[in-house]
């Protein structure tokens, strides 16, 4: 075996696929917010792309958070569809390269939605990303 087939072999198994999908049913507009955590398999990874995208025509944010309570957490990342696709029926997509560590240590991904439109919504959220060492 060549040194660089051995290298990819290494890679292969360091940065390993992770994919995050959660489906909020209903959200209120006026500003109703929902915290959720998603268990993973690692602590901690490095998210590449992040998608919400609304049920009905509506705006969104998205925190994601590094720990699930709201007190003590830090938020890593902030977005509205406003800002990112500058249309609500496409909600929010964004490629980022944010490095995720959760800091409950319970192998959880945190994030908080919010529907700040007139229009209750449902939502999917997709995150994906690599694990990281």
């Amino acid at each position: 075996m060549n040194k660089t087939w051995r290298i990819m072999q290494e890679l292969k198994d360091v940065y390993k696929q992770v994919e995050l999908f959660h489906t909020v049913e209903e959200l209120n507009g006026g500003g109703e917010s929902l915290i959720v955590s998603i268990s993973m398999k690692t602590p901690r990874f490095l998210i590449k792309t992040v998608r919400v995208i609304p049920a009905k025509e509506t705006n969104v944010e998205l925190h994601i958070l590094d720990s699930a309570d709201k007190t003590k957490a830090q938020i890593l990342y902030f977005n509205t569809a406003e800002f990112s696709t500058g249309n609500f029926i496409d909600g929010i997509y964004d490629n980022v390269d944010l490095p995720y560590d959760d800091k409950d240590g319970t192998s959880h991904f945190h994030f908080e939605i919010i529907n700040p439109g007139s229009v209750p919504s449902g939502f999917v959220i997709e995150v994906t990303g690599l694990t990281v060492r």
